[in-house]
C-alpha cells in the first residue's frame, strides 16, 4: 500500500505550506514520514501543487489543485473543491492529512488497520462523551485507507460532479466528512451551513476508525502554539 501525504492547496493564513510548520522543532510533514517509517512504511509520496516539498527526496504527485481555504468557489466549481486533495491512484492507498501532527500511536493505528474498501480515521468531541480527550478542538479527520481506488474515486467523482450542478451552492463545500458520509450510504444535507450536522458520525455505523488522543490537525497559526503548550502539560 502507498502512503500519499497530503500537502497541496493554499491557506491564506500560512506564509508557508503549513505541513511545514514546525511543532516543538520538527517539520510536521517530517514527523509523519518519520512515523511511518518507524511503522515500517517506506512507499511514501508527497502530493502537493507546489515545489516547497522536493527537499524531502520523496516521489512527488504534482497536482493542478486549485482549492484555497475559504475561496468563494470552493462550492460552486469541483475544481476549486478541497476533495481534489486526494490525488488519483490507482493502487491501494493511505490518504494521510499533511497538516496533521500525528501521535506514534495513531499512525501505528492506521499502519495496522485492516481495510475491505475503505476506513476513514478521525477522533470524537467532547460533547460525545470522551472524559480524557487531549485534542482540545474535537471531530477532526486525519486519514482515508483505500483498498477499493474504484469505489473511492466514484464517490469521489460523484460529489464534484455535485457541486457542478449547484447541489452544494447554498450549503457547505463537500470536503472528507461528505466523501465518508457518501460512501457508507449516510445522508447529506446539502443546504447545511453547520459542520456539525456533517461531521456527526459517531452514533452510526460505518468504516471508521477513532483515535482518541492528543492527534490533531492545524487550522491556523495559533493552533500551533496551543498545541506546543499542550503537549508540554
Amino acid at each position: 500500500m502507498k502512503y500519499v501525504i497530503m500537502c497541496g492547496g493554499r491557506y491564506s493564513e500560512f506564509k508557508t505550506p503549513k505541513q511545514l510548520l514546525k511543532i516543538n522543532g520538527e517539520v510536521l510533514v517530517e514527523r509523519t514520514i518519520r512515523l511511518l517509517r518507524e511503522n515500517g512504511v517506506e512507499d511514501i509520496l508527497i502530493s502537493t501543487n507546489c515545489h516547497d516539498f522536493d527537499y524531502l527526496g520523496l516521489p512527488i504527485l504534482m497536482q493542478d489543485n486549485q482549492y484555497i481555504s475559504g475561496g468563494e468557489n470552493e462550492n460552486k466549481k469541483s475544481e476549486c473543491n478541497w476533495l481534489n486533495a486526494y490525488y488519483p491512484l490507482n493502487d491501494p492507498a493511505c490518504y494521510l492529512h499533511g497538516d496533521v501532527y500525528f501521535s506514534p500511536e495513531a499512525i501505528k493505528t492506521i499502519v495496522n488497520t485492516k481495510v475491505k474498501d475503505t476506513m476513514f480515521f478521525c477522533t470524537f468531541d467532547w460533547s460525545d462523551g470522551e472524559k480524557d480527550r487531549r485534542n482540545y478542538k474535537g471531530r477532526e479527520p486525519f486519514a482515508y485507507k483505500v483498498e477499493n481506488q474504484e469505489l473511492f474515486r466514484n464517490a469521489i467523482n460523484d460529489l464534484l460532479r455535485m457541486v457542478d450542478e449547484g447541489k452544494f451552492k447554498n450549503g457547505l463545500p463537500p470536503i472528507c466528512w461528505h466523501l465518508y458520509r457518501y460512501l457508507n450510504n449516510k445522508e447529506i444535507n446539502f443546504e447545511t451551513k453547520k459542520w456539525i450536522e456533517i461531521n456527526n458520525i459517531f452514533k452510526e455505523e460505518g468504516d471508521y476508525v477513532v483515535i482518541n488522543d492528543y492527534t490533531t490537525d492545524i487550522d491556523h497559526p495559533e493552533d500551533a502554539k496551543v498545541l506546543e503548550e499542550w503537549l508540554k502539560k
